[in-house]
């Protein structure tokens, strides 16, 4: 007999069966294998390493030191903002933006304006090399000229400015004397023969050189101070022997009006400049050089801008005058004295036309503001968010004097250039040679816009008041309460003119419906028309257009009245007013009279002898068609209808 296996043994046989029947039942998942950047990006990442200085992380193939694979910045899959990302490796630089003056760039935190972040054949990763760098921002034309200083033409930009930020302004390394002096030697005998015998003493050297380049020698500014320019030093200051060497012989303007007297008498006006009333010259002009012209410390308008500094805010509006946008506020201000308010070089219009044509603002009709020469009723003389430098949007322009005429506007339908608030369409806000401001006679004006309506009506009837551009005649030219801005509603714009169809129609026993209600434009086209009467259509379809009971008539009817078929409606019928029902020209027979001859005998014969007189033609016969011949009504008496009209008459 066997021995019997150990209970284990069977129990490790059963786990490895329903194990490996479980396992069979599921997938296994696959080790997540990730590929490395350069396996796709291979091209890139030879290129970037093929140049001189690569970055750590790209010559590392540590391309998720920046990027992540999916990231959160589209496109270049950055693994924070570009802002932050520099300053995970570079924390040294991150401090830069507290200084008090940050490079454009590294205020923005726009490294790669400057740096290239994966490689660069210059140092430090930079996209140029020296002065080619800051050149792609900078305008060139300054550090060019014919004298340039040696730093800048031998090592660049870097020598005296931190390219990042600095607590000196203009990015210096140091204060502007003390960075001078980490090349020049100040005490040096040379140097102070350079200077007329003078120490230098703790002010900026950029008083006269220019730090970058200059078209004089030693790196003057390019407008020199006369005294300056001839080594004349001693005319303002003290001998340079003298305890007092630097010191000015004078204060304030005294000291100028010693070479400048003539400026003194011309300064003495009603109105001053205040720097010149207090004598303090130095608030505008360099003592020594400068690089603007009349010895400024800055071009004309920065300068102005350092006293007047809600001035500067106007630049920011949308309409600036031309001297503010260029900075020539002394195009219309005088910058030491003036007989004229606010210093103005002249008044009224007479400062305007300095620049704008006179032409424009003399002809016949003036515009009040322009000829009190009181342009500044409606122009700003700095700058406005409206066109043309208004005080106020166009329209509302114009209503500050024109409030009574802003009322009258106010109506149902309003004329398009005044619902668009363009006064300027029709009218010209300075001077015209036509009445009311117009821009151009008024019988020209309209069809200005209203173009080809007189071509559309060549060859036909035109309306009086229309073809000789009295259009002012029907319509008010600004606003009314009546359809196409007419002055009066329906006839009652009409009747001024055709008051005898006014006067008639009032005698009359019957009116025309369109006439009862105004509708002369039922009819008629108010302008013209190529059909006589300035008929909307021709007069057949004008008429059946309303009276649709004759025109279904005209359509099945075999016979029908010659003057109806032919359109001819008013050989029978008057347009207007008449005392006969139907408007009828004439009243029974005598109606018919006018194209049928009563008298003779064909008509006798055809009536049986029957003499016709005053007889209603129309108790026999249809006016306009009928189903039978002769235009004989439908239903006839036995007699008449067997022609046996003796049986009754």
């Amino acid at each position: 007999m066997k021995p019997m296996k150990p209970p284990v043994f069977y129990l490790l046989l059963i786990g490895i069966i329903v194990g490996g029947a479980v396992s069979c039942g599921k997938k296994v998942p696959t080790p997540l294998v990730r590929k490395r950047c350069v396996e796709c990006h291979q091209k890139e990442a030879e290129q970037f390493k093929k140049a001189d200085v690569v970055h750590g992380p790209v010559d590392g193939d540590e391309c998720e030191s920046c990027h992540r694979p999916h990231g959160v910045i589209g496109g270049v899959y950055l693994k924070v903002s570009e802002n932050k990302l520099c300053y995970t490796c570079h924390k040294d630089l991150e401090t830069v933006v507290n200084r008090k003056h940050v490079h454009g760039p590294a205020k923005d935190e726009k490294c790669i304006s400057c740096h290239d972040p994966h490689s660069s054949m210059n140092k430090n990763l930079l996209k140029a090399k020296g002065n080619d760098l800051c050149f792609m921002c900078h305008d060139k034309a300054p550090y060019c000229r014919a004298t340039e200083h040696a730093p800048l033409s031998d090592k660049g930009c870097l020598v005296c400015h931190d390219p990042h930020g600095s607590d000196y302004e203009k990015l210096l390394f140091d204060y502007r004397a003390d960075a001078c002096r980490k090349c020049h030697d100040l005490e040096k005998s040379g140097f102070v023969k350079g200077h007329s015998g003078y120490k230098p003493g703790g002010g900026s050297c950029v008083e006269c050189h220019t730090p970058h380049s200059s078209s004089n020698t030693k790196l003057l500014r390019e407008f020199i101070h006369g005294p300056l320019d001839k080594n004349q030093c001693s005319l303002c200051h003290h001998p340079p022997e003298s305890a007092q060497a630097l010191k000015v012989k004078q204060e304030g303007s005294e000291l100028c009006y010693g070479c400048h007297g003539d400026s003194e008498m011309a300064f003495e006006k009603p109105h001053i400049h205040s720097p010149v009333q207090e004598g303090d010259c130095l608030a505008c002009h360099s003592p020594h050089a400068t690089d603007h012209t009349c010895q400024t410390l800055m071009s004309d308008g920065k300068l102005c801008y350092t006293c007047h500094k809600e001035a500067e805010s106007l630049l920011d509006k949308s309409n600036v005058h031309k001297p503010i946008k260029e900075g020539r506020c002394t195009a219309c201000h005088d910058p030491h004295a003036s007989q004229n308010d606010l210093e103005l070089k002249d008044t009224g219009k007479g400062l305007c036309f300095r620049c704008h044509k006179k032409d424009d603002f003399v002809r016949s009709n003036i515009h009040e503001p322009v000829m009190k020469g009181d342009c500044v009723v409606c122009h700003n003389p700095h700058a406005s968010n409206n066109k043309f430098e208004l005080r106020l949007a166009e329209i509302d322009q114009c209503y500050t004097c024109h409030e009574k005429e802003k009322m009258l506007f106010d109506r149902v339908n309003v004329h398009t250039p005044i619902r668009i608030g363009r006064c300027v369409v029709c009218h010209n806000p300075h001077s015209t040679s036509y009445g009311k401001l117009l821009i151009q006679r008024k019988t020209k004006l309209c069809f200005s816009c209203h173009e080809g309506m007189l071509d559309d009506m060549e060859g036909g009837t035109i309306h009086e008041s229309f073809v000789k551009g009295r259009c002012f005649t029907c319509h008010d030219e600004h606003a009314s309460d009546n359809d196409f801005q007419l002055i009066e509603a329906g006839a009652d714009n009409c009747y001024p003119c055709h008051g005898s169809i006014q006067g008639l129609s009032e005698k009359s026993k019957y009116n025309h419906d369109p006439l009862k209600e105004g509708k002369c434009t039922a009819c008629h086209n108010p302008h013209g028309s190529k059909i006589k009467g300035q008929l909307n259509r021709p007069l057949g379809s004008l008429c059946l257009s309303c009276h649709a009971d004759l025109a279904s008539h005209f359509e099945k009817d075999e016979f029908q009245h010659m003057p109806a078929k032919e359109g001819m409606c008013l050989k029978c019928h008057l347009p207007h007013y008449a005392d006969t029902q139907g408007l009828l020209a004439g009243a029974g027979a005598s109606l018919c009279s006018g194209c049928h001859d009563l008298e003779d005998g064909d008509m006798a014969d055809a009536h049986h002898g029957i003499a016709i007189g005053e007889a209603d033609c129309t108790g026999c016969h249809e006016a306009h068609t009928a189903e039978n011949e002769g235009l004989i009504h439908k239903v006839m008496h036995p007699p008449f209808k067997e022609e046996n009209c003796k049986a009754c008459h």
